[in-house]
């Protein structure tokens, strides 16, 4: 249900913009010169998820702020605010704000909220479910050395990356404290050419995938963006006591440009890291995916298999006993279990599976994923036949 906005907001009319569906309010990693305030309609936020894929990782509604922590404090923006149906907003620049909050002092105290919240965004905008997260004793010692010398030491990333398709964010190590630079895709750099049956991308020039992890040049923490610091106190101090395994493997930082080499490594210690925080099957399925994926793009078909195999064992594990999946992740799991199973050469374990996918209920969005069920259970039929004929 629509929250209603301030009066005051009324009297805002010279900041007032009107957008269509679809029109994109800012960029991924750009620097707004103004703060939005959603009047009416919806703002969806939208980043490239793990496959490097787009997708909405949040939204807005009325009364929302938008872009308000990157034009305050000059960071780039972590997602693309795109309108989704048409929408009315307040565009104030930031030279502007002073009079907007005499005009509208609602204003100044919805900043005051939003920036006082510890995830340093509205609540409205903060994932569900997710709480506030805490430091170490390890990352407050680090804090409390940088306030006793006046300054944060920052691990920069090194110069020579395109910034056409990379802009750098920073980041807070939740183990070491460690504070870095890291690179991160711009949504526009995204050129897809190809996609295998089993959503394996490839890309005309960056690959999002190799960036999709966040890896600690300090302790070797590796974690994808949307939990890094989402931890128990006894994952962290685990972490912490591991840390010496993970850095030995570290011979160079792997916050900057990376290699398909870099990108194995990234991915090995993210499987480490998140076996010791107990991960869910649907995690660790995910990782062990992209280790086949490395092993498909080097050739390497053997070592492929034995992930790929490895792989469909984790999917089939969530599928089973994960209470928490959802029908939407079950249609995916159920898919991909069929499909890796009549890549690794067992079409009777494909078509079972398959015709589960297509059982599940399915959500409209999920449409092409039932056809492309449909098409692999074909595949996985044809087969069947072709090698019961030759036995």
């Amino acid at each position: 249900m629509p929250v209603p906005v301030p009066d005051s907001y009324s009297r805002l009319g010279q900041f007032t913009v009107r957008l269509a569906d679809g029109a994109a309010i800012y960029e991924q990693g750009t620097v707004p010169d103004r703060c939005y305030v959603v009047v009416q309609g919806n703002v969806q936020f939208e980043a490239l998820d793990s496959a490097g894929e787009m997708t909405v990782v949040a939204r807005a509604g009325d009364g929302d702020l938008v872009g308000h922590i990157a034009a305050f404090t000059g960071r780039p923006t972590s997602a693309t605010a795109r309108v989704s149906g048409d929408a009315t907003l307040l565009a104030v620049p930031f030279e502007q704000m002073p009079i907007a909050f005499k005009v509208a002092p609602e204003l100044a105290i919805e900043l005051l909220r939003a920036f006082a919240d510890p995830n340093g965004t509205s609540v409205a905008l903060r994932r569900p479910g997710t709480p506030a997260p805490t430091a170490s004793a390890n990352v407050l010692e680090n804090r409390r050395s940088a306030s006793a010398s006046g300054a944060r030491k920052v691990l920069r990333v090194e110069p020579g990356f395109d910034e056409e398709f990379f802009f750098v964010d920073t980041m807070e190590c939740p183990i070491s404290g460690t504070v870095f630079d890291y690179l991160r895709v711009r949504t526009k750099a995204v050129r897809p050419v190809s996609r295998d049956s089993d959503f394996y991308v490839r890309y005309r020039g960056i690959d999002p995938a190799l960036y999709s992890l966040i890896v600690c040049p300090g302790c070797g923490y590796a974690a994808y963006r949307d939990d890094f610091d989402d931890l128990l106190d006894e994952e962290r101090a685990t972490l912490w006591a591991t840390r010496e395994e993970r850095t030995a493997q570290l011979s160079h930082s792997l916050s900057g440009l990376r290699s398909p080499e870099d990108n194995v490594l990234a991915t090995e210690l993210a499987l480490m890291c998140y076996a010791q925080r107990r991960a869910n099957d649907r995690r660790r399925a995910v990782l062990l995916h992209r280790r086949a994926w490395a092993e498909r793009d080097s050739g390497s078909a053997e070592t492929e298999a034995t992930y790929l195999g490895a792989a469909r064992e984790a999917y089939q594990s969530a599928f089973e006993r994960d209470a928490a999946i959802s029908d939407e992740s079950a249609v995916r799991a159920a898919y991909l279990i069929g499909d890796l199973w009549l890549r690794l050469g067992e079409p009777v374990e494909a078509v079972r599976w398959l015709e589960t996918a297509i059982r599940v209920p399915a959500s409209k969005s999920q449409s092409g994923l039932i056809r492309m069920a449909r098409e692999r259970l074909y595949d996985a039929r044809q087969t069947f036949n072709e090698q019961r004929q030759v036995s």
